[in-house]
């Protein structure tokens, strides 16, 4: 019995080295086996991991993202396909300017970033959750997805331009005056109609689905019946209040000492009705009605600011010249007084808001503004008129900005509202298959020539974005920033500890932006892009107009090959430590793109390319 027992251990004690062994045997081929997959896919992306549905196995991240942007360039090179009642419109995947800083790019895609989060998978965890990971995608794959930017407003304009005809907009009832040989204004109401608004919400997350797959297809949109807001039976009821406000007195205005006097013939024109939010209707005064009626009776209401000048002479400052506060028209303070004192009182001063200058009194001396730390420039050689004015209205609203320390800079709210209020020129830009006029000509004139002396400063660059394809204007390629409304913007963060000026001026054809501050020591390796990845323009796109008589044709855009660009950025610092950044820039190949008149447009050809 006891020997049997000792058999039996004997085997057991035998079965439980086998296992040990065969386990720690397997242990090991798996371990070898992983460290063996982690070598030959050592700084490549695994098997079965995609970009924006493109694969990506086995390559580095630069092949990757070489190949994921060329993919894309073609892709988009075709546009976006809308079907609506039967008619087919191709928008360009890129807003088409007479101007190359009024294009931008209607899609962006981070492709970065997404290489990036590819190449992170099986990576950076424990060597068991990254051989299960690299494993998993394998078996059943993985796509990565980074951002992608869809400007929608102007996919919306276009698609509202493309199919204006077919379309009509609801109308509010509102009041309609008529003035007659006395000045006495007759108020009427206009009916409200009924309509129809293209519902784009559903269009654009498919074109945004469509998008993350690199897959474009025809949308089709759909139309939906709109109301009006505002029916005659609403304004009905209040129509004695309007004709009694039409029998009140004169309203006067004062301003630096003089009166301007406004009639009911004036003053009627403000009325519009308003729904409250208990949803009764009632009236008011529009805001931007006055405002035009105060602007056209005193022109020089409003001032532009004028900012603190510097002349310099042989790198020193040689003079300073305080800057002065500009101001501008507060609409809704004034009317509010108005309404709640009218018609008790009937005179009334206009308010006004004070814009800050900068440099107002304060020397720069006082501020740390010594000695230039850095300095931009680039050439606008061979721009047309309205471009040329455009950039000198960039250059004096940048010229002065002072930076605080710590603070960030944002050369979009530094240029403020870009609109012909403002004195911004237009350009023209397709839209659907018409050109119409759009401010923004020049403004990358002056983003390109800020970041050029953002990184010859040595300052930490928060945002910037290169243009879709490569411009003249600011070879050499990978030196370049891109600015529109809302988006993108150029930011960067003022680090220095001190303060920091920018001097801006024209000089010739070329825009200068010398940054005013105090060194602390640092340094930037200067650098040159390399530029590589060039690839030759696809063929000419035609786009049928009918802005244009038949058989003419008139060319928004050359073409331009396509290439990648890096740039180093290196700043070394007096402690003795180092920044360093790549500004990765990539340019789409762009074909030359022509506007051709016809007598009637294609079905399937409004706005498409008739070239490829």
């Amino acid at each position: 019995m006891i020997d049997e027992q000792k058999n039996t251990l004997k085997l057991g004690a035998i079965w439980a080295s086998v296992l040990f062994v065969s386990i720690t045997c397997v242990v090991a081929l798996f371990v070898g086996a992983e460290f063996g997959y982690s070598r030959l896919y050592e700084n490549r992306i695994y098997p079965g991991t995609r970009v924006y549905g493109v694969r990506v196995n086995g390559l580095t991240r630069e092949e990757a993202r070489e190949t994921v942007q060329k993919q894309i360039d073609t892709e988009l090179v075709h546009g976006f396909r809308f079907v609506f009642v039967g008619q087919e419109v191709q928008l360009q995947s890129t807003l088409l300017s007479t101007d190359p800083d009024a294009s931008r790019d209607l899609i962006r895609y981070d492709v970065e970033h997404a290489v990036d989060d590819a190449y992170a998978i099986g990576r950076n965890r424990s060597w068991l959750q990254n051989a299960v990971t690299q494993l998993a995608v394998r078996v059943r794959g993985a796509n990565v997805v980074g951002n992608i930017f869809l400007d929608e407003a102007v996919l919306h304009d276009s698609l509202l331009v493309a199919y204006e005809e077919k379309l009509k907009p609801p109308q509010d009832a509102s009041f309609s005056y008529v003035i007659d040989s006395a000045g006495v204004p007759f108020i009427h109401i206009e009916n409200e109609r009924s309509g129809y608004i293209l519902e784009i919400g559903d269009a654009l997350e498919t074109l945004r689905s469509q998008a993350e797959a690199l897959n474009f297809q025809p949308i089709a949109l759909r139309e939906t019946r709109s109301e009006p807001s505002i029916f005659r039976v609403d304004l009905e009821p209040i129509l004695p209040e309007v004709e009694l406000f039409l029998q009140r007195p004169a309203l006067t205005f004062t301003y630096s000492g003089k009166s301007y006097v406004f009639g009911p013939a004036e003053f009627s024109g403000w009325i519009v009705p308003r729904r409250g939010e208990d949803g009764v209707m009632h009236i008011a005064f529009d805001e931007a009605r006055f405002a035009e009626s105060i602007h056209t009776r005193i022109p020089d209401l409003e001032k532009e600011v004028v900012n603190g000048n510097l002349v310099i002479k042989d790198g020193v400052i040689d003079s300073f010249t305080p800057g002065q506060n500009g101001n501008t028209l507060n609409a809704s303070s004034t009317l509010a007084t108005v309404w709640g004192e009218w018609p008790e009182k009937t005179t009334f001063s206009i308010d006004t808001e004070v814009i800050l200058a900068s440099l107002l009194g304060d020397d720069p001396e006082r501020l740390g503004i010594r000695e230039i730390i850095g300095v931009g420039t680039s050439n606008f050689a061979g721009s047309p008129q309205n471009r040329r004015k455009n950039i000198a209205l960039g250059v004096e609203k940048v010229n002065g900005t002072i930076i605080p320390p710590g603070e960030e800079f944002s050369l979009l709210k530094t240029l403020g509202p870009v609109d012909g209020a403002h004195g911004w020129l237009t350009e023209l830009v397709i839209k659907g298959n018409k050109t119409i006029p759009e401010f923004g000509g020049g403004l990358c004139q002056i983003g390109t020539t800020v970041f050029r002396g953002t990184m010859d400063s040595g300052l930490k660059i928060i945002e910037r974005q290169n243009h879709s394809y490569r411009v003249s204007y600011y070879e050499p390629a990978g030196t370049d920033a891109t600015i529109y409304e809302p988006a993108p913007d150029y930011r960067f963060l003022n680090d220095t500890g001190n303060y920091i000026l920018i001097n801006g001026y024209i000089r010739g054809d070329e825009v200068v932006f010398e940054f005013w501050g105090t060194s602390d020591g640092r340094t930037v390796e200067p650098r040159t892009p390399i530029i590589y990845n060039i690839t030759p323009p696809p063929p000419m796109k035609l786009i049928e107009t009918l802005d244009l008589p038949p058989g003419k044709k008139k060319c928004t855009e050359s073409a331009h090959a396509g290439a990648d660009a890096s740039l180093k950025y290196i700043v070394n610092y007096k402690d003795g430590t180092t920044f360093e950044e790549e500004f990765i820039s990539h340019y789409r190949p762009w074909q030359a793109v022509c506007l051709v008149g016809v007598e009637e447009l294609s079905v399937n050809a409004t706005s498409t390319g008739l070239g490829e």
